[in-house]
């Protein structure tokens, strides 16, 4: 997800519930521009993400694979696109800290990348640079599931250049094993040429952990919703596109 959406602002609260591998997030504070806000909610499992908005009766699949898609399309159009100088590492981090109430082991993991963009018009190099803290414990009921590893790859294999980069970050995380992260830390930076670079930071935090009953029809996207679009796009339903403040 935070692939996907790159370096739109992100600041929001919600309330998650699980069933083994598959989960809900409602938003109930916050969100994300032009994607979702309060009263929205995610439905998600170790592959996908699904964004809902139950105001204009409307849902939105997202997955690592877009990423690939779109490059593909450029790759098309006559670019050749490629990834380069891989680092992943993952190294255990001295201290116990409690989240939620829970002891937690603390892992820090590396990666950094090359980006090159050449067509017959222009060549383009991109490096980036990203550091993502894990406080990870193991909580019954709790998954490991990509929502809570955020800005970490999915499990899922993705396609095309990001293949090589998968593979290793997944080897990387397996280190961590079963355990869910509930809090990370991720502090990345786009170098775009000589003196230019732009950083980000992304924190998440999972408290309040309870067992409870959760309803199997939480868990679905509702019978007629119909599948929408990113941003300003019109969605395919022909209804003017929803406003997030």
């Amino acid at each position: 997800m935070a692939a996907a959406l790159g370096s739109v602002s992100q600041d929001y609260t919600g309330h998650a519930v699980f069933v083994g591998r598959r989960g809900r997030l409602d938003i109930v504070e916050g969100g994300v521009a032009s994607l979702l806000a309060k009263g929205d909610y995610v439905l998600f499992d170790s592959t996908t993400i699904t964004i809902v908005h139950p105001s204009t009766q409307e849902y939105l699949p997202i997955s690592s694979q877009m990423a690939s898609d779109a490059f593909e399309q450029l790759q098309s159009l006559g670019v050749s696109i490629s990834l380069g100088n891989l680092k992943v590492t993952l190294d255990s981090v001295r201290g116990v800290d409690t989240v939620a109430g829970f002891p937690t082991r603390h892992f820090r993991m590396t990666t950094a990348f090359t980006l090159s963009f050449d067509a017959p018009i222009m060549q383009q190099r991109f490096a980036t640079e990203s550091e993502t803290d894990y406080w990870v414990s193991s909580v019954p009921g709790l998954p490991g599931d990509a929502l809570l590893r955020v800005n970490s790859i999915t499990s899922s294999p993705l396609s095309g250049i990001f293949k090589d980069l998968s593979a290793k970050v997944d080897s990387a995380a397996a280190l961590m094993g079963s355990a869910s992260a509930l809090k990370t830390k991720t502090v990345s930076r786009l170098i775009q040429g000589p003196g230019s670079s732009v950083t980000t930071e992304q924190t998440s935090v999972v408290s309040n952990v309870k067992p409870d009953r959760v309803a199997e029809a939480l868990l679905r996207v509702p019978a007629g919703y119909k599948r929408g679009t990113i941003g300003g796009e019109i969605p395919k339903t022909g209804r003017a596109p929803r406003k997030h403040v």
